[in-house]
Order: structure tokens, then sequence, then C-alpha cells
């Protein structure tokens, strides 16, 4: 928490044991996987090309949604975006230009957005 990163020790074994089970269920076309991975493809994008604007810990978690959500991870990528941007554009109408200087973690936007898709 004092660092503001996502440690690996916990994120990518996790992620690996959900894979793993994800697998040995077997993954269907229609499961949403697929377009889970082609958005978990665009932020490591997105963080290979701007480091400041999106760090590896949040790809990393991401990878994690995918693989211990399955089928709904699409959903709370989706949702994380979402509620991402209402709270830029929350930021922006009250602190106006000062609010491009703040950086906004994502981690905390994604478990919420996890906490909603699972309350669904």
């Amino acid at each position: 928490m004092r660092e503001h990163r996502i440690p690996n020790r916990i994120v990518l074994p996790a992620a690996t044991i959900c894979a793993a089970l994800a697998l040995a269920e077997g993954v269907h076309p229609s499961s949403g996987l697929y377009v889970g991975a082609a958005l978990v493809a665009l932020l490591l994008a997105v963080s290979l090309a701007a480091p400041a604007m999106l760090g590896m810990g949040d790809v990393k978690l991401a990878l994690l949604i995918l693989c211990a959500l399955n089928a709904f991870a699409p959903l709370a990528l989706l949702i994380t975006l979402e509620l991402y941007a209402l709270i830029a554009l929350y930021l922006l109408s009250r602190r106006g230009r000062a609010a491009l200087k703040i950086s906004l973690p994502l981690a905390p936007i994604t478990t919420a957005a996890c906490l909603i898709v699972l309350l669904l």
C-alpha cells in the first residue's frame, strides 16, 4: 500500500492458479475469455507505450481478473473503464486543468468493478 504497487508475489501465482482452473474447465468460444484477452492485450499495449499512464501491475491485475472471473471478466474490465472515465470526468469538472496532474490509481477502481459484477 505504501508503494502504490500491486505485488507480483500475490497476483502472478493467483493468475496462474485461476488460469489452470479455467483451462481445466474448458474454454468455450462464447465464454467471453477471448474478449477479455483482447482487453488485457490492449492494456498491455497502452502500458508499454505509456508506462506513466498505466502500470504493468494494472495489466497483471486485469489478467488475474480475466482468469478468475472467466466469462464475467470482459464485463468487469468494461465497468472498470467506465468507472475510471466517470471519476476522471468528475475530477475535471471539479478541479479543471489541475485534475490532469492527479495520478488516479486503477487497482481500487478495478476491485470495485469486480465487486459490482459479482453482486449482479
